[in-house]
């Protein structure tokens, strides 16, 4: 739906408003939506808490790189923005688990080597505030902070150089992550919000390149500890270290407790170790940042508030999907709006389509770290996973990993995570009624034990 220049001045006129619509935060989910409704709806003054990016630096205690993947590059293509990005971007077509007993082995991130693809996060910010401030209606006031949000006047509460005043507007969305003002305002008025912190904190280590293999992610798992290395476009590596925040060794808590952190990772990582010239320095200089995750049963209020990314679904970084859901969230929305012309049906018809969606994404990217720590150890976990991958073969139509159908289509996460759900009861029953030596019989003989199984398994994704 686009809005003419003259209905557009008349509802801000109508609305009393200085700011127009409001948004609360410029990380990349608030730029985006800048550009999507600016053409749309007229004026959007968007409030960033942080100084410009452009000027002061990166933001720190934040990883150094983010993915795109399908639902990502979508919206960028939509906004005009695919050839830019993908000129500071690097193919990435699969990880390698570097195993304790030396051994090693690369899984691609789809069946047909797609890759998804890494990004600087200070880059891409950089990028897209750029092209937020030449699309016309959009205004970016960074150092001011939002208070409060009134979600009934609308207004929000904000607070910069001149000292704090009320802004009214028309609408308020909530871009501003895991500790979102905008979400405090639906909580007050009954929304039940979860904010926790998980028992994993995690280091940015920067490795040199040069001794890996640039077009994939590698990790080194030990059940209690990992260590993760992306490929940037310089050649480097972006390294993360996550281990219990708390606990037992290894953990941080230890290490506070006296235990050298240097003596932990290496006995833990002696490769990365190695490979590492100053991981000693890094390791005693870099703070360790904990990971939040939010989760928030009502996203809207009437027709003046919405949240979107981080500040309803803060999820675990390890599928690379934040960004990615957040991007969605924008998409959806400016889909219902454009469908219905109408903001209230069209919060209610956001908020139904997605809140199961950013819980079943988060449960996979916490599920996913827990597999890639912890690989199989015996024998049926072992068989159970072989077996996963004979039935991608035999049926791509009907099955496929998780990863694959989250990073490489636009399928809803819900039912994805059903999808797979359906295939872990296939497995186990399976492997109940045949017993690990299924995993090696032929093609027919598994054919003719699935069809026994039942052919409700065979449903569609």
């Amino acid at each position: 739906m686009q809005v003419s220049r003259r209905e557009r001045e008349h509802e801000h006129e109508r609305g009393g408003a200085d700011g127009g619509i409001v948004i609360i935060g410029a990380g990349p989910v608030g730029t985006v939506a800048a550009m999507y409704l600016a053409p749309r709806f007229g004026p959007v003054t968007v409030l960033e808490r942080r100084q410009d990016p452009r000027v002061g630096g990166a933001r720190r205690g934040r990883s150094i790189t983010v993915m795109l993947s399908a639902r990502g590059w979508r919206v960028l293509r939509e906004l005009g923005l695919e050839a830019a990005v993908r000129t500071i971007c690097l193919p990435i077509h699969g990880r390698c688990a570097h195993l304790p007993d030396g051994t090693s082995h690369t899984t691609p991130y789809s069946r047909d080597r797609q890759p998804i693809w890494s990004v600087e996060r200070d880059r891409l910010n950089r990028l897209l505030l750029d092209a937020a401030e030449a699309t016309d209606g959009v205004r970016i006031r960074f150092g001011t902070r939002v208070r409060e949000v009134d979600p009934d006047g609308p207004a929000v509460l904000l607070e910069d150089g001149a000292g704090r005043r009320r802004l009214a507007c028309r609408r308020v969305l909530g871009c501003d992550g895991a500790h979102s003002a905008a979400r405090a305002a639906l909580v007050a008025r009954g929304a039940r919000a979860t904010v926790r912190r998980l028992d994993l904190a995690h280091q940015e280590i920067c490795a040199p390149g040069g001794w890996l293999d640039p077009s994939t992610m590698h990790y080194w798992p030990t059940g209690d500890a990992l260590f993760a290395a992306f490929p940037l476009p310089s050649g480097e590596f972006a390294g993360s270290l996550f281990m219990r925040h708390d606990g037992p060794s290894p953990s941080y808590a230890t290490v506070d407790g006296g235990r050298n952190l240097l003596e932990v990772f290496t006995d833990h990582f002696p490769g990365p170790a190695a490979a590492v010239p100053d991981i000693a320095e890094q390791l005693a200089t870099k703070d360790a940042a904990t990971i939040t995750t939010v989760s928030c049963d009502r996203w809207i209020h009437g027709d003046s508030l919405a949240l979107l990314g981080d500040a309803c679904h803060a999820m675990p970084p390890f599928m690379g999907h934040g960004m990615n859901c957040g991007f969605e969230d924008v998409r959806t929305l400016v889909e219902r709006l454009d469908s219905t012309g109408d903001w209230a049906s069209a919060l209610v018809a956001y908020e139904k389509s997605r809140i199961e969606d950013a819980e079943a994404i988060s449960y996979l990217s916490f599920q996913h770290y827990h597999t890639m720590a912890n690989p199989p150890q015996d024998e049926r976990a072992h068989a159970a996973t072989r077996l996963r991958g004979r039935l991608y073969d035999l049926y791509p139509d009907r099955f496929a990993p998780r990863y694959e159908q989250c990073a490489f289509t636009e399928e809803s996460y819900a039912s994805v995570l059903r999808a797979d759900r359906r295939l872990d009861g296939l497995v186990d029953d399976l492997l109940g009624r045949y017993g690990a030596e299924l995993v090696s019989a032929s093609d027919s003989r598994l054919h003719t034990a699935v069809s026994a199984a039942g052919t409700e398994n065979l449903g569609d994704n």
